[in-house]
């Protein structure tokens, strides 16, 4: 391999690990705090930590409207929607940095994994007394590199995690 080809691989690879990326869910797990909710259905809407992800949000909004909820700003039952990203502690940090750092010297062939977690929380208070609220927590791996090239068409990871707040939209309202 040639100095000017080595040096062309080395300023592609940020590239080539930018764009090949597919992501695989957790299952949605919860937690629940209180059970003193009453049928209202006129709520206060409220959304938190939600600014990267205004489509998760609208997709959100119109889930709670299919469950027959109403926004009423004048509402004494308030739903904060919280979202929240947790802090991930690989078991072997050392080990995770070392295989980015393969991944980014083979230029993406070997392909590197990263794992995101976030909770999103369904808060229900009146006069800033919490009557109800439920945590779920979403997580998924995502592998970065040449071999993915092909699971990206099903598992892109802003797809899947769209999917995800969906899936906990859902489970929220149907229990």
């Amino acid at each position: 391999m040639t100095y000017k080809m080595m040096r062309l691989l080395c300023c592609l690879s940020p590239l080539f690990l930018l764009l090949q990326c597919a992501a695989f869910p957790d299952p949605v797990t919860s937690k629940n705090r209180n059970l003193k909710l009453n049928s209202e259905k006129k709520v206060n809407l409220i959304f938190t930590g939600f600014y990267r992800y205004e489509k998760e949000k609208e997709e959100i909004i119109e889930n709670i409207k299919k469950q027959g909820f109403f926004y009423d700003q004048t509402s004494p039952i308030t739903l904060e929607v919280i979202l929240q990203k947790k802090d991930i502690k690989y078991r072997y940090p050392l080990i995770h940095k070392l295989h980015f750092l393969l991944t980014f010297l083979s230029g993406g062939i070997i392909p590197s994994h990263i794992r995101t977690e976030h909770t999103l929380t369904f808060r229900y208070s009146k006069s800033e007394i919490i009557l109800m609220e439920n945590e779920y927590s979403i997580g998924m791996d995502q592998w970065r590199g040449i071999p993915v090239i092909l699971l990206m068409i099903t598992h892109w990871p802003n797809r899947i995690y769209k999917e995800q707040l969906v899936e906990t939209t859902r489970l929220e309202f149907i229990e």
